[in-house]
């Protein structure tokens, strides 16, 4: 077992445990909650999706089972097949005023025994500053009123992984703390302890 803490500031440091994994990463009242490492893969940390929900709305793409998730060290975002990226894009893009914060509308990705949440605050930028995505909603103040969207990267993964494959990088292992069970095989999804509450997405 092995187990991953990634901080928010330079008040903390990352944190890698071989053997186990320290409670104190673990926000206080959180449980571990574990799911099935799928194994048709050697090589890749995968559990399987059970469905996506995107701004409140749950969205058909999972729902012919064949949805899996990497779980990513590596990855310094969240990836997510191109077609459908393009589509979550859409549904959680808003306008804010002077920056991207507050809890929806969230990205939910359900796995078998845990669910992901990953709300503005965890994936949300000024559109400006993404522009190779999307241009900015017509209309909005640049001082004042500006167009957040989410910071994703679209990828496409050849067979054999399933072409409905997204990556759990690293916005998900800052706000996660996560076990990596090799015996089992599992991973474990709890709510990570940070000393300092992670910075608001601004305009800068």
């Amino acid at each position: 077992m092995f187990s991953v803490f990634l901080p928010f500031s330079n008040l903390e440091h990352g944190e890698i445990t071989f053997g186990g994994y320290k409670k104190e990463h673990i926000l206080a009242g959180e449980q571990i909650s574990w799911c099935k490492a799928q194994d048709e893969h050697l090589g890749h940390w995968q559990v399987a999706v059970k469905s996506i929900t995107a701004g409140g709305m749950r969205l058909p793409f999972c729902d012919d089972g064949t949805c899996r998730a990497v779980v990513d060290t590596g990855t310094s975002l969240v990836g997510v097949p191109t077609k459908f990226g393009r589509t979550i894009v859409e549904r959680l893009r808003y306008n804010s005023m002077g920056t991207c914060t507050g809890n929806l509308p969230a990205l939910e990705i359900e796995l078998e025994q845990f669910t992901v949440v990953l709300g503005p605050s965890d994936i949300a930028r000024p559109a400006q500053l993404l522009a190779d995505l999307a241009e900015p909603v017509a209309g909005a103040n640049e001082r004042s009123n500006i167009s957040c969207m989410p910071m994703l990267m679209f990828m496409d993964f050849p067979a054999p992984l399933s072409p409905k494959t997204l990556i759990l990088g690293e916005p998900v292992l800052q706000k996660y703390y996560i076990l990596f069970d090799a015996l089992t095989p599992r991973i474990g999804f709890a709510r990570a302890h940070h000393v300092h509450p992670k910075l608001a997405a601004s305009k800068h």
